[in-house]
Protein backbone atom coordinates (compact mmCIF):
# COMPACT_ATOMS: atom_id res chain seq x y z
CA UNK A 1 0.00 0.00 0.00
CA UNK A 2 0.66 3.87 -0.86
CA UNK A 3 0.18 6.56 1.09
CA UNK A 4 0.84 10.22 0.08
CA UNK A 5 -0.28 13.35 1.56
CA UNK A 6 -1.37 16.36 0.23
CA UNK A 7 -2.22 19.53 0.87
CA UNK A 8 -6.10 19.68 0.98
CA UNK A 9 -6.09 15.34 0.60
CA UNK A 10 -4.73 11.96 1.11
CA UNK A 11 -4.74 9.31 -1.71
CA UNK A 12 -4.44 5.45 -0.41
CA UNK A 13 -3.43 3.24 -3.13
CA UNK A 14 -3.49 -0.79 -3.53
CA UNK A 15 -2.97 -3.08 -6.31
CA UNK A 16 -6.33 -4.68 -7.09
CA UNK A 17 -8.44 -6.99 -9.74
CA UNK A 18 -9.80 -3.69 -10.73
CA UNK A 19 -8.81 0.06 -11.96
CA UNK A 20 -11.40 1.51 -9.10
CA UNK A 21 -11.07 4.94 -7.57
CA UNK A 22 -13.12 5.97 -4.56
CA UNK A 23 -13.35 9.80 -3.77
CA UNK A 24 -14.69 11.24 -0.65
CA UNK A 25 -15.28 14.90 -1.84
CA UNK A 26 -16.63 16.02 1.43
CA UNK A 27 -15.09 14.31 3.71
CA UNK A 28 -12.94 16.97 5.48
CA UNK A 29 -13.15 18.62 8.58
CA UNK A 30 -16.84 19.87 10.12
CA UNK A 31 -16.74 23.58 10.80
CA UNK A 32 -19.44 25.80 12.37
CA UNK A 33 -22.13 23.28 11.59
CA UNK A 34 -21.82 19.93 11.73
CA UNK A 35 -24.10 19.55 8.22
CA UNK A 36 -20.53 20.99 6.35
CA UNK A 37 -19.06 17.25 6.47
CA UNK A 38 -20.69 14.28 4.73
CA UNK A 39 -21.08 11.78 7.49
CA UNK A 40 -19.30 8.58 7.18
CA UNK A 41 -19.11 8.37 3.55
CA UNK A 42 -15.11 8.41 4.20
CA UNK A 43 -16.05 5.27 6.19
CA UNK A 44 -18.07 3.57 3.24
CA UNK A 45 -15.40 4.63 0.88
CA UNK A 46 -12.63 3.10 2.35
CA UNK A 47 -14.07 -0.20 3.22
CA UNK A 48 -14.82 -0.37 -0.50
CA UNK A 49 -11.63 0.53 -1.48
CA UNK A 50 -10.14 -2.49 0.91
CA UNK A 51 -12.30 -4.66 -0.66
CA UNK A 52 -10.99 -3.98 -3.66
CA UNK A 53 -8.11 -2.05 -4.24
CA UNK A 54 -7.42 0.50 -6.27
CA UNK A 55 -7.32 4.43 -5.37
CA UNK A 56 -9.19 6.28 -2.18
CA UNK A 57 -8.96 10.01 -2.58
CA UNK A 58 -9.90 11.41 1.06
CA UNK A 59 -10.93 15.18 1.05
CA UNK A 60 -9.35 16.66 4.58
CA UNK A 61 -10.87 20.09 4.37
CA UNK A 62 -14.01 21.65 5.09
CA UNK A 63 -16.66 22.49 3.08
CA UNK A 64 -17.86 25.97 4.28
CA UNK A 65 -16.84 28.31 1.77
CA UNK A 66 -15.16 30.04 3.99
CA UNK A 67 -13.49 27.82 5.53
CA UNK A 68 -12.27 25.75 3.16
CA UNK A 69 -12.92 24.16 -0.62
CA UNK A 70 -16.17 22.22 -1.77
CA UNK A 71 -14.51 19.90 -3.93
CA UNK A 72 -17.78 18.92 -5.87
CA UNK A 73 -18.59 22.94 -7.22
CA UNK A 74 -16.96 24.09 -9.85
CA UNK A 75 -14.24 27.01 -9.91
CA UNK A 76 -15.73 30.73 -8.98
CA UNK A 77 -14.92 33.92 -10.50
CA UNK A 78 -11.97 35.55 -8.29
CA UNK A 79 -13.92 39.25 -7.68
CA UNK A 80 -16.94 36.93 -6.48
CA UNK A 81 -14.99 34.61 -4.55
CA UNK A 82 -13.59 37.71 -2.50
CA UNK A 83 -17.02 40.04 -2.17
CA UNK A 84 -18.72 37.35 -0.84
CA UNK A 85 -15.79 35.86 1.75
CA UNK A 86 -17.56 38.28 4.45
CA UNK A 87 -21.27 37.09 3.26
CA UNK A 88 -20.07 33.42 4.43
CA UNK A 89 -18.70 34.35 7.46
CA UNK A 90 -21.58 36.18 8.60
CA UNK A 91 -24.27 34.35 6.86
CA UNK A 92 -25.25 37.55 4.92
CA UNK A 93 -27.51 37.93 2.02
CA UNK A 94 -28.79 34.25 2.17
CA UNK A 95 -30.39 34.36 -1.57
CA UNK A 96 -26.93 35.32 -3.44
CA UNK A 97 -25.11 32.67 -0.97
CA UNK A 98 -27.32 29.72 -1.71
CA UNK A 99 -27.04 30.40 -5.38
CA UNK A 100 -23.23 30.73 -5.33
CA UNK A 101 -23.29 27.53 -2.43
CA UNK A 102 -24.86 25.46 -5.58
CA UNK A 103 -22.18 26.05 -8.35
CA UNK A 104 -18.73 27.21 -6.60
CA UNK A 105 -16.40 25.60 -4.49
CA UNK A 106 -14.89 28.12 -2.61
CA UNK A 107 -14.75 31.92 -1.36
CA UNK A 108 -11.32 33.84 -0.51
CA UNK A 109 -10.02 36.70 1.85
CA UNK A 110 -7.55 37.89 -1.05
CA UNK A 111 -6.01 37.42 -4.11
CA UNK A 112 -3.34 35.13 -3.27
CA UNK A 113 -5.97 33.16 -0.88
CA UNK A 114 -7.50 32.29 -3.77
CA UNK A 115 -4.78 30.97 -5.97
CA UNK A 116 -3.78 28.76 -2.87
CA UNK A 117 -7.50 27.06 -2.74
CA UNK A 118 -7.20 27.42 -6.70
CA UNK A 119 -4.27 25.40 -6.72
CA UNK A 120 -5.50 22.59 -4.33
CA UNK A 121 -8.73 22.32 -5.97
CA UNK A 122 -6.48 21.44 -9.29
CA UNK A 123 -4.49 19.06 -7.97
CA UNK A 124 -7.56 17.09 -6.36
CA UNK A 125 -9.26 16.51 -9.62
CA UNK A 126 -5.84 15.95 -11.32
CA UNK A 127 -5.46 13.14 -8.86
CA UNK A 128 -9.53 11.75 -9.42
CA UNK A 129 -8.67 11.83 -13.92
CA UNK A 130 -6.05 9.52 -13.20
CA UNK A 131 -9.12 6.89 -12.60
CA UNK A 132 -10.87 4.89 -15.39
CA UNK A 133 -13.67 3.87 -12.98
CA UNK A 134 -14.87 6.44 -10.05
CA UNK A 135 -16.98 6.01 -7.57
CA UNK A 136 -18.02 9.46 -5.89
CA UNK A 137 -19.30 8.51 -2.17
CA UNK A 138 -21.11 11.08 -0.60
CA UNK A 139 -23.60 10.95 2.43
CA UNK A 140 -27.52 12.18 2.24
CA UNK A 141 -29.53 12.86 4.88
CA UNK A 142 -32.05 11.16 6.11
CA UNK A 143 -35.04 12.63 5.01
CA UNK A 144 -38.65 12.35 3.69
CA UNK A 145 -37.88 13.94 -0.19
CA UNK A 146 -34.98 10.02 -0.58
CA UNK A 147 -37.21 7.54 0.66
CA UNK A 148 -37.47 5.00 -0.76
CA UNK A 149 -33.73 5.72 -1.29
CA UNK A 150 -30.71 3.74 1.15
CA UNK A 151 -28.90 4.52 -1.59
CA UNK A 152 -29.23 6.70 -4.67
CA UNK A 153 -26.70 6.78 -7.80
CA UNK A 154 -26.51 9.53 -10.47
CA UNK A 155 -25.02 9.31 -13.52
CA UNK A 156 -24.76 12.40 -14.84
CA UNK A 157 -27.47 12.07 -17.49
CA UNK A 158 -25.83 8.63 -18.39
CA UNK A 159 -22.24 10.05 -19.44
CA UNK A 160 -20.75 8.19 -16.82
CA UNK A 161 -22.27 4.96 -17.34
CA UNK A 162 -25.10 3.49 -19.50
CA UNK A 163 -28.23 4.70 -17.49
CA UNK A 164 -30.21 0.79 -19.27
CA UNK A 165 -27.33 -1.50 -17.75
CA UNK A 166 -27.39 0.34 -14.64
CA UNK A 167 -31.17 0.27 -13.76
CA UNK A 168 -30.84 -3.82 -14.80
CA UNK A 169 -27.54 -4.23 -11.99
CA UNK A 170 -29.63 -1.84 -9.22
CA UNK A 171 -32.65 -4.47 -9.81
CA UNK A 172 -30.19 -7.33 -9.10
CA UNK A 173 -28.96 -6.35 -5.83
CA UNK A 174 -32.47 -4.65 -4.33
CA UNK A 175 -33.65 -8.76 -5.09
CA UNK A 176 -30.62 -9.62 -3.65
CA UNK A 177 -30.55 -7.90 -0.82
CA UNK A 178 -34.32 -7.46 -0.27
CA UNK A 179 -34.76 -9.72 3.37
CA UNK A 180 -31.81 -7.10 4.88
CA UNK A 181 -33.78 -4.38 3.79
CA UNK A 182 -36.93 -5.42 5.57
CA UNK A 183 -35.14 -5.71 8.17
CA UNK A 184 -33.89 -2.76 8.87
CA UNK A 185 -36.78 -1.09 7.51
CA UNK A 186 -38.09 -0.07 10.86
CA UNK A 187 -35.29 1.36 12.06
CA UNK A 188 -34.68 3.02 8.74
CA UNK A 189 -38.30 4.61 9.04
CA UNK A 190 -37.18 5.98 12.57
CA UNK A 191 -34.25 7.70 12.07
CA UNK A 192 -36.37 9.56 8.98
CA UNK A 193 -38.64 10.30 11.17
CA UNK A 194 -36.36 11.81 13.81
CA UNK A 195 -34.21 13.88 10.97
CA UNK A 196 -37.49 15.79 10.09
CA UNK A 197 -37.76 16.45 13.98
CA UNK A 198 -34.45 17.58 14.12
CA UNK A 199 -34.63 19.90 11.20
CA UNK A 200 -38.11 21.41 12.25
CA UNK A 201 -36.23 22.55 15.44
CA UNK A 202 -33.60 24.12 13.42
CA UNK A 203 -35.88 25.83 10.80
CA UNK A 204 -37.36 27.40 14.21
CA UNK A 205 -34.31 28.30 16.01
CA UNK A 206 -33.04 30.48 12.69
CA UNK A 207 -35.90 31.68 11.97
CA UNK A 208 -38.47 31.46 14.99
CA UNK A 209 -41.74 30.46 12.48
CA UNK A 210 -42.18 26.77 10.12
CA UNK A 211 -43.96 29.64 7.81
CA UNK A 212 -43.13 28.34 4.25
CA UNK A 213 -42.80 32.04 3.31
CA UNK A 214 -40.22 32.86 6.26
CA UNK A 215 -38.06 30.27 5.55
CA UNK A 216 -34.69 30.75 4.22
CA UNK A 217 -33.71 29.82 0.47
CA UNK A 218 -32.24 26.09 1.51
CA UNK A 219 -34.85 25.25 4.17
CA UNK A 220 -37.85 25.71 1.52
CA UNK A 221 -36.03 23.84 -1.26
CA UNK A 222 -35.83 21.00 1.27
CA UNK A 223 -39.17 21.21 2.76
CA UNK A 224 -40.80 21.57 -0.67
CA UNK A 225 -39.12 18.27 -1.77
CA UNK A 226 -40.05 16.29 1.33
CA UNK A 227 -43.42 18.07 0.91
CA UNK A 228 -43.64 16.41 -2.48
CA UNK A 229 -43.08 12.62 -0.67
CA UNK A 230 -45.48 13.26 1.83
CA UNK A 231 -47.79 13.44 -1.29
CA UNK A 232 -47.16 10.55 -2.57
CA UNK A 233 -47.21 8.29 0.17
CA UNK A 234 -49.90 9.71 2.73
CA UNK A 235 -53.45 10.09 3.17
CA UNK A 236 -55.26 12.90 1.41
CA UNK A 237 -57.13 13.55 4.69
CA UNK A 238 -54.16 14.22 6.77
CA UNK A 239 -52.41 15.96 3.51
CA UNK A 240 -55.46 18.69 3.50
CA UNK A 241 -55.13 19.22 7.39
CA UNK A 242 -51.26 20.04 6.79
CA UNK A 243 -52.00 22.02 4.01
CA UNK A 244 -55.01 24.13 5.96
CA UNK A 245 -52.99 24.48 8.95
CA UNK A 246 -48.79 23.96 8.05
CA UNK A 247 -47.55 23.33 11.63
CA UNK A 248 -44.86 21.82 12.63
CA UNK A 249 -47.09 19.03 14.60
CA UNK A 250 -49.17 18.51 11.56
CA UNK A 251 -45.64 18.17 9.28
CA UNK A 252 -44.69 15.58 11.29
CA UNK A 253 -47.96 13.59 11.41
CA UNK A 254 -48.52 13.70 8.04
CA UNK A 255 -44.73 12.40 7.77
CA UNK A 256 -45.46 9.80 10.06
CA UNK A 257 -48.26 8.73 7.85
CA UNK A 258 -46.57 8.36 4.58
CA UNK A 259 -43.57 6.27 6.26
CA UNK A 260 -46.44 3.89 7.70
CA UNK A 261 -47.17 3.84 3.63
CA UNK A 262 -43.51 3.73 2.44
CA UNK A 263 -42.37 0.41 1.08
CA UNK A 264 -39.02 -0.97 2.53
CA UNK A 265 -35.80 0.92 1.78
CA UNK A 266 -33.82 0.02 -1.55
CA UNK A 267 -30.89 0.85 -3.94
CA UNK A 268 -32.69 3.51 -6.96
CA UNK A 269 -31.61 5.28 -9.94
CA UNK A 270 -31.40 9.04 -10.25
CA UNK A 271 -34.44 8.99 -7.75
CA UNK A 272 -33.52 12.56 -6.21
CA UNK A 273 -29.98 12.87 -7.08
CA UNK A 274 -29.53 13.51 -10.72
CA UNK A 275 -26.06 14.94 -10.48
CA UNK A 276 -27.33 18.36 -10.79
CA UNK A 277 -24.40 19.58 -8.16
CA UNK A 278 -22.11 17.80 -8.93
CA UNK A 279 -20.62 20.61 -11.21
CA UNK A 280 -16.61 19.61 -10.80
CA UNK A 281 -17.22 15.62 -11.85
CA UNK A 282 -19.18 17.21 -15.38
CA UNK A 283 -16.21 19.50 -16.00
CA UNK A 284 -13.04 17.84 -14.56
CA UNK A 285 -13.73 14.45 -15.76
CA UNK A 286 -16.16 13.74 -18.20
CA UNK A 287 -16.12 17.56 -20.26
CA UNK A 288 -13.73 16.74 -23.13
CA UNK A 289 -13.37 13.10 -21.82
CA UNK A 290 -10.37 12.00 -24.20
CA UNK A 291 -11.35 8.50 -23.01
CA UNK A 292 -13.97 6.68 -21.66
CA UNK A 293 -14.31 6.60 -18.27
CA UNK A 294 -17.30 5.38 -15.80
CA UNK A 295 -18.42 7.81 -13.66
CA UNK A 296 -21.31 7.62 -10.42
CA UNK A 297 -22.73 9.40 -8.09
CA UNK A 298 -23.60 7.02 -5.00
CA UNK A 299 -25.66 9.07 -2.39
CA UNK A 300 -25.76 6.90 0.71
CA UNK A 301 -28.05 7.71 3.39
CA UNK A 302 -26.74 8.89 6.70
CA UNK A 303 -28.63 6.00 8.09
CA UNK A 304 -26.63 3.04 6.04
CA UNK A 305 -23.19 4.75 6.68
CA UNK A 306 -23.65 5.09 10.15
CA UNK A 307 -25.37 1.93 11.18
CA UNK A 308 -24.76 -0.43 8.29
CA UNK A 309 -21.33 0.63 6.25
CA UNK A 310 -20.22 -2.94 5.63
CA UNK A 311 -23.58 -3.32 3.65
CA UNK A 312 -23.32 -0.28 2.25
CA UNK A 313 -19.58 -1.04 0.77
CA UNK A 314 -20.32 -4.27 -0.16
CA UNK A 315 -23.34 -3.33 -2.45
CA UNK A 316 -21.51 -0.55 -3.87
CA UNK A 317 -18.65 -2.67 -5.39
CA UNK A 318 -20.79 -5.24 -6.21
CA UNK A 319 -22.81 -2.53 -8.84
CA UNK A 320 -19.25 -1.33 -9.70
CA UNK A 321 -17.70 -5.01 -10.87
CA UNK A 322 -20.60 -5.62 -12.87
CA UNK A 323 -21.14 -2.13 -14.42
CA UNK A 324 -17.02 -2.89 -15.47
CA UNK A 325 -17.59 -6.30 -16.32
CA UNK A 326 -20.88 -5.48 -18.84
CA UNK A 327 -19.07 -2.77 -20.25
Amino acid sequence: MQIFYRKGYIVYREKGEYDFTYVAPHAGAALEIPTSRDDNSETVASLCWMKTGGNFILSTMPRKRAFGVDFNRGIPKKSEAIELFDGFLGDKRPVRLHNFRNRYAWTAYSEDDYKKRMKIYQSFWNEVKTGHTIALIHAAFNRLKLIPSIIDISTFDGKGVDVKLLEGIVSEINEEYGKFFREIEKSYKAVVLLEEERVINNILRVTDTFGLDEMNPDFLENVKADLDAIRRYTDSDVMKDLEDNFTPGNFLRAAKKALVNMEPPRVTTEHYFKSLLSVAPKKQILSRNGRKRIVMNFECSRFINFWYPHQAAEMITKILERVKDSS
